[in-house]
């Protein structure tokens, strides 16, 4: 990767979920500690028609085992490019990021729209100093913010921006998703935190969880091709939640709530079928089969079931280990 792409791409996925968690493990060589924000604090821009809400607390992955593994293993890479963006945008993703939300609904023609907030220190005059020595973006005026929006490498479409809402709190998305977060920071729109669906499960989330999500799958689902495994089960689920949490293992639960008893069972029952084909099919690959032994499908009462997820983290790094001579074997 050329640097001065690299440059421009740290700019962008900063602040996207994937890329901070990422970085985070690839560059870091300090565990930061700083304080969680409340989850409904972190949220509380999003607008109220997303469909689809998680969160990444970036400090409890700093100060996790699986992070030090990560760090030891990939830590030296890159720390050298990393130094040299943090020295010329301010911002160090070790220490100065605490907390990632985002939120997303689904558009008319299958595609995504949506936004992600990174709550953290944020200088954002050297971002901007720093962005405009890179690219030429376009600068929006709404609702007293001012909205940055970077042109792809090649200058040909502008899609994403960065708008600074406070020098705590910064958000990246479409020109659109991010008139809506500024809509809902100024008071005009209503919060996710008035969804009635959306409201309840983000409350029931513990904010000191590594990773969380919460959907309304009922429009989402609706639309999924009845031909995959699930086949029509997956129609029946009218919303999801879950943590993810990563030490030397990893351990996670998901709530389905499904449009009644009976479609509870049947996808429970398809989701026990597809796990004991994976197991048999994991002669071939052991490791396949220690992953599906740690995932347990449970009931609840009514139209609820369970999805319990634990296994030992050198199942993943064994998987990793295993992949090229997997590929070989497939070529």
């Amino acid at each position: 990767m050329k640097h001065r792409t690299f440059a421009i791409a740290s700019t962008v996925v900063l602040f996207l979920a994937a890329g901070v968690v990422a970085g985070l493990a690839l560059f870091s060589t300090v565990v930061a500690h700083a304080l969680v924000p409340d989850v409904p604090d972190a949220v509380a821009y999003l607008p109220a028609d997303s469909e689809a809400v998680f969160g990444i607390n970036v400090q409890a992955f700093l100060q996790s085992e699986v992070y030090a593994r990560i760090q030891q293993k990939h830590g030296d890479k890159i720390g050298q490019d990393l130094a040299e963006f943090t020295a010329k945008t301010g911002v160090n993703p070790r220490t100065d990021i605490d907390y990632i939300v985002a939120g997303g609904r689904s558009l008319s023609d299958m595609k995504g729209s949506g936004a992600v907030i990174a709550i953290g220190r944020f200088n954002s005059a050297a971002i901007t100093t720093f962005i405009s020595s890179q690219a030429n973006p376009i600068k929006v005026d709404y609702n007293g913010a001012s909205v940055l929006m970077i042109p792809e490498a090649e200058g040909s479409k502008v899609e994403k921006g960065i708008a600074f809402l406070s020098e705590n709190v910064v958000a990246m998305g479409t020109l659109d998703a991010l008139k809506s977060v500024l809509d809902v920071k100024k008071g005009g729109k209503p919060s996710v935190m008035q969804n009635p669906t959306l409201e309840p499960l983000i409350r029931s989330l513990d904010p000191r969880e590594m990773f969380w999500f919460a959907g309304d799958a009922s429009n989402i689902l609706a639309k999924a091709p009845t031909t995959t495994p699930l086949g029509s089960s997956v129609s029946a689920i009218q919303t999801i939640v879950g943590t993810l949490r990563l030490t030397d293992a990893v351990d996670g639960k998901v709530t389905v709530t499904a449009r009644d008893k009976e479609s509870a069972q049947k996808l429970a029952d398809v989701a026990r079928g597809l796990v004991a084909l994976g197991q048999l099919a994991s002669d071939k690959n052991p490791e396949i089969g220690e992953l599906l032994k740690g995932l347990s499908i449970a009931n609840e009462t009514g139209n609820k079931i369970t999805l319990t997820i634990h296994f030992s983290y050198d199942v993943l790094e064994k998987l990793e280990q295993s992949r090229p001579a997997v590929m070989k074997k497939v070529v």
